[in-house]
């Protein structure tokens, strides 16, 4: 008997030394280091050129105070300095295998111990190999998914890149004109152009500074006289870049163009409207004069909208501003025309209508009218 009761002790102690050998080994493989060079873009420069800039087609465009430019938009080279960040990722994954491993010796494990579990005989070994199995491969099967990390430390550091950038919108410099006819809404505009390429006659000469909220989009075809011979521009200016530019226009505007809240209705006395040629250092004009006079009240905003059986002159604005009581005026407007605008004038009969505007509406709703020929005026 004494022989049966030794061996029963080594069983039991054999399993458990190999369990736990087993699990220092499991907890020594349950995780693979990887590290990683990770190269990111950094901070990107771009140098414009500006003394290689190359002009574009001209154009005409619309500053913030309302006035209407002849420009050549310029363009440019770039170049970029690309600056590279490398962070190196140091990452405890889990052992993939070693799971496998643990998840099939936890499986025969089970299966094992079930076995010796069911069988009658007392001191089965399966028990102990089961217990033995499951002690290995429950360490394994969830060791690897335990204690996992992840580290970035900076990189060495990498020489920055030059590229050439893509081209970038540089400014713009004038359009080198003497004049220009402007086609919009089956209007005539003609005007001077200066030494920095504004057009002589304002957006605003044809748009109402005072109501421009939502003004319809131009269509611009401009006829352009150059040293270089006639040239043809189409652009179009859009009514939200009109109304964005009207408070630019009226605070910049060469008569009171402030609004103040209305205390008497005032006694606008408009009198006897009336046109005329003349001519003035850059060529013929038509000359538009309105006496006005105020009683009692002052009138705030006050204008005149132009309609006109000339394409020359139709749809001009006449600007007034304000008015204090008892003030005495007489408004008057050149319209520049050209040579042939000016002959049919001259030899017909012009239809002129004023409609009068003010920033309360108080102003007279019927227009002041104008029919006949247009007779000679003294140079301006």
């Amino acid at each position: 008997m004494r022989g049966d009761l030794v061996p029963l002790p080594i069983a039991r102690a054999r399993p458990r030394a190999l369990a736990a050998g087993l699990a220092v080994v499991a907890a020594a493989g349950c995780h693979v280091t990887t590290t990683t060079d990770v190269t990111r873009p950094g901070a990107l420069d771009r140098h414009v050129f500006t003394d290689r800039a190359t002009p574009l087609p001209p154009t005409l465009v619309l500053t913030p105070a309302g006035a209407l430019r002849f420009v050549e938009p310029l363009s440019c080279p770039t170049e970029e300095t690309v600056r590279t960040v490398t962070t190196i990722e140091i990452e405890e994954r889990p052992n993939l295998a070693t799971f496998v491993v643990g998840v099939i010796a936890t499986a025969v494990g089970g299966v094992v111990l079930v076995r010796g579990l069911t069988e009658t005989s007392s001191g089965n070994p399966a028990t102990y190999a089961g217990i033995t199995g499951l002690g290995v491969g429950f360490p394994l099967a969830i060791g690897p998914w335990l204690g996992t990390t992840r580290a970035l430390r900076p990189g060495p550091e990498t020489a920055p890149v030059l590229r050439a950038g893509p081209r970038a919108a540089c400014g713009d410099r004038p359009f080198a004109a003497r004049s220009a006819i402007l086609a919009i809404a089956g209007r005539e505009v003609h005007g001077a152009i200066d030494a920095d390429g504004t057009f002589e006659v304002s957006a605003f000469a044809l748009v109402d500074a005072y109501a421009a909220e939502a003004p319809a989009p131009w269509q611009v075809t401009a006829h352009v006289d150059t040293a270089a011979g006639p040239r043809t521009l189409t652009t179009v200016i859009e009514g939200g870049a009109l109304a964005a530019a009207a408070p630019g226009f009226l605070t910049h505007a060469p008569f009171d163009a402030t609004i103040a809240p209305l205390r008497q209705v005032p006694d606008l006395r408009p009198g006897l409207l009336r046109a005329s040629l003349t001519s003035t250092a850059r060529g013929a004009a038509l000359r538009i004069v309105l006496p006005l006079s105020v009683g009692t009240g002052e009138t705030w905003g006050l204008r005149g909208v132009i309609t006109a059986s000339s394409p020359a002159v139709d749809g001009r604005v006449l600007y007034v501003g304000h008015l204090p009581p008892g003030a005495t005026t007489t408004a008057e407007l050149l319209v520049p025309l050209t040579a042939a605008a000016a002959a049919d004038l001259r030899g017909g009969t012009l239809e002129l209508g004023l409609e009068l505007r003010d920033a309360h509406g108080t102003a007279p709703v019927t227009p002041l009218r104008f029919t006949g020929a247009v007779l000679g005026d003294a140079p301006r």
